[in-house]
This record gives structure tokens, sequence and C-alpha cells, in this order.
């Protein structure tokens, strides 16, 4: 039987996970190494790699296309390390590849695409959202990237869709 794969998000490693204890093979891209600032997480996650505890992957092209496409379409702001880590995911589901994130965007977009999530110390979201952009002053609604009301000139507010 094929062991589960972690996939492991900053927020997971600064909330205290400690990567290489669990029983799983963890998996990372390399961004999520330099977003480590802080001396104990990035030791922790270094250590991780040295040891070949995790791996640091890059996800497919087609893959990180797919997260994209998603991503515009939900309006959720992500980090472009953020759309490597559901790719990666994306990429191993075949594997049961479960992402470990304390961040409510990455796991908005992971329920919409079908990914497992862990949640490490934060709750984790209650319902998945869908954003627009939506005008302040004349309540007209456009899409999740738009920035400006195309009926009156004022600068667009996002909101979630219910």
């Amino acid at each position: 039987m094929t062991r589960s794969v972690l996939v492991l998000d900053t927020s997971a490693v600064i909330a205290g996970l400690a990567p290489g204890l669990l029983e799983a093979d963890q998996v990372t891209v390399p961004e999520v190494l330099e977003e480590a600032r802080d001396l104990c997480t990035k030791l922790k996650l270094e250590t991780a790699v040295l040891a070949g505890k995790v791996r640091v992957v890059e996800p497919s092209r087609q893959s990180l296309e797919t997260v994209r496409s998603k991503v515009e379409h939900s309006g959720d702001a992500v980090s472009e390390t953020d759309v490597k880590l559901l790719a990666l995911a994306l990429d191993l589901s075949e594997r049961r590849a479960e992402i470990v994130t304390d961040d409510y965007a990455i796991q908005n977009l992971a329920t919409m695409l079908h990914l497992p999530y862990r949640r490490v110390v934060m709750p984790g979201i209650k319902e998945v959202l869908r954003w627009e952009a939506v005008c302040p002053a004349c309540e007209s609604k456009f899409p999740p990237t738009a920035t400006v009301c195309l009926i009156c000139g004022s600068k667009l507010k996002k909101q979630a869709r219910r």
C-alpha cells in the first residue's frame, strides 16, 4: 500500500508542525523554504530537507494552470507559493496527498479542487467562499479581479458571494 503524502505549507511549520516526524512522505515547494523567515521555522524546514524527511518538488505546468484558473474563478487572494502548493497536491492526488496548512484561502481552494487538507492550530474553514468585486457607491457587481466600477468609477471592494 502506498503511503500518503503531506504537502507542507509554511503556516503549518510556523504553527508548530515538526516536519519529518509524521508517518507519511512529506513534500513542499522551494518557495516555502524562502517564506520561512524566523530562525526556528527555517531551521526546522532545512533540517528536515537535509535529513531527507522532506522533499522539495516543483509542480507540473498543467496543475499550475488548473490551479490558476480556479484562483481566477474564485477570487481568492493567494501567493504564487500557495498556487504551487495546491498544484503539487493536485499532481500527487493519486497518492492521497493532503495539504497541511492553517491558511484559509488555501483551504478554500483545496476544497474547490477536491483536495483534502489538514489544519494544525487554527479551526478550518466553515464554508467555501467565492469572491466578487462590488461597488460601494452604486452596488454594481463585477468579477473578483476588477478594481474600478465601470458604471461610476468608484474603487471596488471585494466581498464573499453567498
